[in-house]
């Protein structure tokens, strides 16, 4: 909630640049210049005025001179053969008449809207010359801008009627006791336009501009305001302004406060903070009365929304402390003051902002004075106002120039009625005024935009033109209150069609760019897909050790070289995108040479896949394709979280059809066919699909989505919902059995056996994360008075800093000894019990040991887990990681991780039965299906929403940015790798585990040698799978070559997922939910395919390192023992 403080002297306001000039005969001139004698000794008594200014004004010769004119139509046109729009009146009649004044120009330079007035009424007719001017009473010389994020405007509408409110209603009595004095006191529904994040609702309510959809990836990274805005103009007027609150306030407008008292807004787990401090200070200053404006910024029900939703307790207690401080303030203010308390957006039912929901752009604006205000009239007042209708209230009460950019109304009931009357004058005249100024303003904008840009058509912009020129003659032919409304009308009228062109046109779309992008996309997506595809395994070595990477690499760079040279020459506007279109042309060259170089392999390659297609591989093409097309519909972009279900569970029942289970089934042969590893492949079916639908919980509900709110999840989580006793031990034991199951899995493979560093790390830190996640949520759930008594927010923070440092050395130990082995001289074999380990014997492992059966017994060692030795590392790597996405994604959503983790295992499990059943020979097994690659890419894309989130920026979980940092940093990297971590968690997971799908058949034939239904025959395929994952160190460079084809098919599926979604937004550039859906949608799989990248690349560098390290390790043993 922001509370303004706005001084209201008789204000400054001027509207104007280059004036057009007037002529005046003497005897008009003698009455103006009595006037302006009247209003120099007025203006003279008014504070932070330029006494400068008003003297070299008054020095108006007694012959005929150019005087600045008022009230009139701006230069906004140019001349045309049949206007006369800009033709200007040059003579005065000389009886004393006036005729329609000249333009009026609209600026951000600072010039006097009252001295104009002055001069406009002087020189204006009705009947005879009549010398008059409003004014208002100089006492309210302070303003107060109250600004309460979230205050939503069903938090302020107070209702009698309701019998049991809700944790946020009615508890603002204070703004309903006042409103029963309707003269004083104004409630309007206060509209936000989208995104309704902080940074770019401060810059409309400052500036009057529209935000644009891009503004809101500034909200973490605000910088200073440029253009033209009320407080800059506030400073230029010399006056001062104070401000306490949110400290994005001091970033977007440093030095511009005379005091200030910003305090970090980051953290929204931090409730009271800012609030305390505003309201310690507040009050002090406001007793000070050497200010104009004062500032007031409170985050507490803000935060509260972010942290625990409307429907929590402790809303209701910042709510009522908001409500007490109003009434404190209302209390000490003077006759000076006008007092406004709004909101700067709205909150979702989730306590979420940022979209476009009724829930989030609707917030309130309370106006109240001691004095009075202009009264309301229906005709054409209204109580719903845009929030950028703001700006030129501010304005026109602070007597400062409209921001240049501004494209709101003026809110004319919300204006203090003028009750200093200096010269005779109806109070609607004032009004007048103001409202031809903001008509002005405007207008005045528009024709700069336009002789800039070429934004607007000719047809719009000549029917906007003459639109102005009507009103600008109508607006001299008002004379009493009647022809005033109606004049009112008109205006608000054309303002609204002026808003509303400029809603329509300023979405710009540089259509030679998109094409140029989705070209080049296209073309680099295909021809990779050539090259992994068609190329086999085999050559991929030979091609990566040939000089082509070189070649590529110096093609690259003399990209890099042409473009900055073309830069430096002005032959090209912009580096950035110089360079990205020239290295993309120079890597689609080079992946066409690679190709026509391979052409033959290729196509000798598909020849021999096409004679393989099955029904079943068609059948897993249509899901892949409909799953790139779904994307091109708003409709399935919203219910993708279900539709991904779907896709992903046809996909894992497709694979187990596969495995010889398409074969009929009869009652003769059904013991036969049946087998018990096919009943438990089946059991994995039905378990796996538990899984998943389980996961559904967890779904966050998009606006689109009303259905939603009576599934399940709205029972789990709901606005205001914290875990009692029963969810934490719900999410405690789901966490205690996958940290449990995994350490068994680890120790019965053989690989917690030891005393290395890694293994040590393995054994005890998983148990201490979680005993330490534990004790964070728990103090975390406390309430505020409760945590405050019994420790600090460090204390409460080191929990969550200790999960850290465990899982970054965790994960370094692996990076630095990913080895997970234990090696046990032949003579000590008997002192270890057999069913600890499982011991692997070197031999004839790259030729190093190539001594008799008999002299390896004696001499070569046996190897505690080697036969697990690369899955080893990735499983350990995979429990550190969910342990800290367990920790970011809260107690509620949590047990997602661990269902993802079993799922995936299952997964893997399934696909290696399936590779199980198909090989015949060992080569076999090194392919990896591409039906397993699309289950893994269907994965990443459910659990993404089944572990709570949504491609929308309300459903972002800022709260993970405050986990453990205390809302204190310098920068925002750390918070910003907080919420990658929360929203793509599953991306990571999934890109570094990709190598599993290659690793897992060689682990699983180890771990239950009875899933591998192989016949006696196949004694040359059973000998190599008894080796393990040896076998893989054995063939490394095919390990590799494999591993490389299917992390590039992976990318792939995600990369046409993100050019499907680049064309969805192009061709729906135009449609009315790109903003709401089709853009948001392409920035979150844009974001994900960078994460993707990264962590498949991370998964593949681990696999070497992995592989290094064993190759080191034997070298040394066959130094040893040799």
């Amino acid at each position: 909630m922001e509370l303004i403080a706005e001084s209201v002297s008789v204000p400054n306001t001027g509207v104007g640049s280059e004036p057009s000039l007037t002529r005046v005969e003497t005897p008009t001139l003698q009455l103006l210049l009595h006037q302006q004698q009247m209003m120099l000794k007025f203006m003279e008594e008014q504070k932070g005025i330029n006494r400068q200014l008003l003297r070299s004004f008054s020095q108006v010769g007694a012959q005929n001179v150019n005087l600045r004119e008022s009230v009139c139509m701006p230069e906004i046109m140019k001349p045309t053969a049949n206007s006369t729009f800009n033709q200007r009146i040059e003579e005065l009649p000389a009886d004393g008449t006036v005729v329609s004044p000249g333009p009026l120009p609209v600026s951000n330079e600072s010039s006097d809207i009252w001295r104009e007035l002055a001069l406009n009424m002087s020189t204006r007719q009705s009947g005879h010359l009549v010398a008059r001017r409003p004014t208002f009473d100089p006492r309210f010389d302070h303003p107060m801008l109250f600004l309460e994020k979230f205050d939503r405007y069903d938090f302020a509408k107070y209702d009698s009627t309701i019998e049991k409110p809700a944790t946020y209603q009615n508890k603002l009595p204070v703004i309903d006791k006042l409103l029963k004095n309707s003269k004083s006191s104004r409630l309007y529904k206060f509209i936000a336009d989208p995104p309704t994040t902080t940074m770019q609702r401060l810059k409309a309510l400052t500036t009057g501009s529209l935000p644009t959809f891009i503004d809101a990836g500034s909200n973490f990274a605000s910088s200073e305001i440029s253009e033209d805005n009320i407080i800059d103009q506030i400073g230029k007027q010399l006056r001062d302004i104070v401000f306490l609150g949110d400290d994005t306030w001091e970033s977007l407008y440093p030095n511009k406060f005379k005091r200030s008292y910003p305090y970090p807004s980051f953290n929204v787990f931090d409730l009271d903070t800012v609030d305390e401090g505003v309201i310690i200070n507040l009050f002090p200053e406001m007793e000070k009365k050497d200010w104009d404006l004062i500032i007031a910024h409170f985050l507490g029900v803000d935060h509260c929304g972010h942290r625990y939703g409307p429907m929590h307790p402790e809303m209701s207690r910042k709510l009522s402390q908001m409500n007490e401080v109003i009434e404190n303030v209302v209390d000490k203010l003077d006759d000076d003051t006008v007092l406004f308390v709004i909101g700067d957006h709205g909150m979702t039912g989730t306590g979420d902002h940022g979209g476009e929901s009724n829930d989030e752009v609707n917030s309130a604006m309370f106006v109240y004075s001691k004095g009075s205000l202009n009264p309301t009239d229906e005709t054409f007042d209204s109580d719903i106002i845009k929030q950028i209708d703001l700006v030129p209230t501010l304005a026109i009460i602070l007597g400062i120039p409209i921001p240049h950019s501004n494209l709101g109304s003026l809110v004319v009931d919300a204006l203090p009625t003028p009750n200093n009357i200096i010269l005779s004058v109806e109070n609607w005249y004032f009004d007048l005024f103001a409202v031809w100024s903001n008509v002005q303003q405007m207008t005045k904008y528009i024709k700069d935009y336009a002789i800039t840009s070429e934004t607007f058509s000719q047809e719009k912009l000549q029917i906007l033109y003459e639109q102005f020129e009507l009103l600008n003659a109508r607006v001299h032919t008002v004379s009493n209150i009647n022809s005033y409304k109606v004049f009112i009308k008109e205006t608000k009228e054309y303002k609204r069609m002026l808003r509303k062109m400029c809603e329509e046109v300023w979405i710009q779309f540089d259509s030679f760019s998109m094409s140029r992008g989705l070209i080049l996309s296209f073309m680099t997506i295909f021809l990779v897909y050539m090259i992994v595809a068609g190329i086999p395994n085999s050559q991929l070595p030979d091609i990566i050790k040939s000089s082509f990477l070189p070649c590529s690499y110096a093609a690259l760079l003399f990209a890099c070289g042409i473009s900055i040279v073309c830069f430096y020459f002005s032959l090209v506007d912009t580096l950035s995108v110089t360079i990205y279109f020239g290295t993309g042309l120079v890597s689609v060259f080079m992946l066409s040479v690679l190709v026509i170089q391979n052409w033959e392999s290729i196509s000798i390659h598909w020849f021999d896949l096409s004679t393989k297609r099955s029904t079943i591989d068609l059948l897993l093409r249509l899901i892949f394709l409909f799953s790139w097309c779904g994307l091109l519909s708003n409709s399935y972009i919203v219910e993708e979280g279900n539709a991904s279900m779907f896709l992903l569970f046809t996909t894992i029942l497709l694979i187990v059809y596969d495995c010889n289970l398409q074969k009929k089934l009869t009652l003769s042969n059904f013991r036969q066919k049946l087998s018990w590893s096919k009943l438990k492949l089946l059991l994995m079916v039905i378990f796996v699909g538990i899984l998943i639908r389980l996961s559904t919980l967890f779904f966050k509900c998009r606006e689109e989505q009303p259905q939603c709110l009576q599934s399940l999840h709205s029972q789990i989580i709901k606005p205001g919902f914290r875990s009692e006793k029963a969810e934490y031990l719900v999410t405690l034991l789901a966490i205690a059995i996958f940290v449990t199951t995994t350490r068994n899995w680890l120790r019965s493979s053989g690989n917690l056996v030891g005393i290395s560093p890694t293994v040590l790390l393995a054994s005890y830190i998983p148990t201490v994360i979680v005993v330490a996640t534990a004790g964070f949520w728990i103090l975390h759930g406390l309430s505020q008075e409760t945590k405050t008594k019994i420790m600090t927010g460090f204390q409460t923070d080191s929990l969550a800093c200790l999960v850290y440092s465990c899982v970054t050395i965790g994960i370094l130990s692996v990076i630095i000894k990913p080895l997970c082995i234990y090696i046990i001289p032949n003579s000590d074999v008997s002192t270890y019990k057999e069913d600890q380990i499982i011991p692997q014997i070197f031999h004839r492992v790259k030729g190093l040991f190539n001594q008799t059966k008999t002299e390896c017994n004696s001499k070569v060692p046996i190897v505690c887990g080697l036969a697990t030795v690369y899955s080893s590392a990735f499983i350990i790597f995979s429990i550190y990681l969910c342990l800290l996405l367990i920790l970011l994604l809260g107690d509620v959503i949590a047990p997602s991780v661990v269902l993802l983790y079993f799922s995936s295992t299952i997964v893997l499990i399934i696909s290696s039965i399936s590779k199980f059943d198909k090989a015949i020979t060992t080569a076999q097994l090194f392919e990896v299906p591409n039906s397993c690659i699309l289950t893994w890419m269907l994965m990443s894309l459910y659990f993404f929403y089944g572990s709570g989130h949504q491609a929308t920026f309300p459903n972002i979980s800022w709260e993970a940015a405050f986990i453990g940092t205390g809302g204190n940093f310098s920068n925002n990297f750390i918070p910003g790798i907080l919420i990658i971590l929360n929203t793509f968690g599953v991306f990571i997971f999934m890109g570094i585990t990709l190598p599993l799908l290659f690793i897992a058949p060689f682990t699983l034939h180890i771990m239950f040698p009875s899933l591998c239904n192989k016949k006696q025959e196949d004694s040359k395929l059973m000998k190599d799978l008894s080796r393990g994952e040896v076998l893989l160190y054995e063939k490394d460079e095919i390990m590799f070559s494999v591993v490389f084809t299917v992390s590039c098919k992976y990318i792939l599926f995600h990369a046409v997922r993100i050019f499907i979604s680049m064309l969805a937004a192009t061709i729906h550039c135009r449609h009315l939910m790109v903003w709401k859906i089709f853009a948001p949608k392409l920035i979150f799989e844009a974001i994900g395919i960078i994460v993707t990248l990264v962590s498949v690349l991370f998964g593949y560098l681990l696999l070497i390192r992995i592989n290094s390290e064993l190759d080191r390790l034997i070298t040394q043993l066959n130094k040893k023992y040799r």
